[in-house]
């Protein structure tokens, strides 16, 4: 879905992903990752800090276009993880959410503080959602991969991508008050993705 707006948008060669360690040595795909220099992560925070300072100072240093790709959460929200979240929230006096797993902040705080006064000047926070249309109950459970590459999705799943921007130059410049507005968001993603499952986008301009 991602790469759908960047095509729209003529972005898709200037997108860069963190993928974990690991996918470097899948055939073929690790490589090519590594050439369209993408962010290899193995969450030991001294290491993946180096690289990502790194990558940005040449980045910026070129003046770049990209579009930096996050998922903050790190990894997919099963229902097992959602209930770990969901134990790890309470005992931190978090909020409590029921789609999405509690956001990693150290990656995005470094992300933003890296882009502070260079040309990279916006965050933009992508909230997609899904649902089976002949199963409605289904909601926010995908398709296999293999069904997502051989065969078409519609009309039996329905999209929605809601997006929103925030100038970096906006955002909090300490870095907790910096995670706790990443968490506020999240939140706030939850409650778009609750809205999504009992209505789909008959009310979403209340989010908007």
């Amino acid at each position: 879905m991602i790469h759908a707006v960047a095509i729209r948008h003529d972005m898709l060669a200037n997108c860069k992903y963190f993928v974990k360690d690991s996918i470097k040595w899948i055939p073929f795909f690790g490589l090519g990752m590594k050439l369209a220099g993408f962010i290899y992560v193995s969450r030991n925070w001294t290491q993946d800090q180096s690289k990502i300072h790194n990558t940005f100072r040449d980045m910026k240093r070129l003046g770049t276009p990209a579009w930096v790709i996050n998922y903050v959460e790190g990894s997919r929200a099963t229902p097992q993880k959602i209930h770990e979240a969901q134990v790890f929230s309470k005992q931190r006096n978090y909020s409590i959410m029921k789609h999405v797993l509690l956001p990693r902040t150290k990656g995005f705080v470094t992300c933003v503080n890296e882009f502070r006064d260079s040309h990279i000047k916006y965050v933009y926070d992508l909230t997609i959602g899904y649902r089976n249309t002949t199963n409605t109950k289904a909601f926010l459970q995908a398709p296999s991969m293999i069904r997502a590459h051989i065969q078409p999705l519609w009309p039996e799943y329905e999209f929605h991508i809601h997006v929103r921007r925030y100038a970096i130059q906006d955002l909090p410049k300490d870095d907790e008050k910096l995670g706790y507005w990443l968490r506020e968001r999240w939140v706030e993603k939850d409650h778009l993705l609750d809205e999504l499952r009992e209505n789909w986008t008959v009310n979403l301009i209340k989010h908007s």
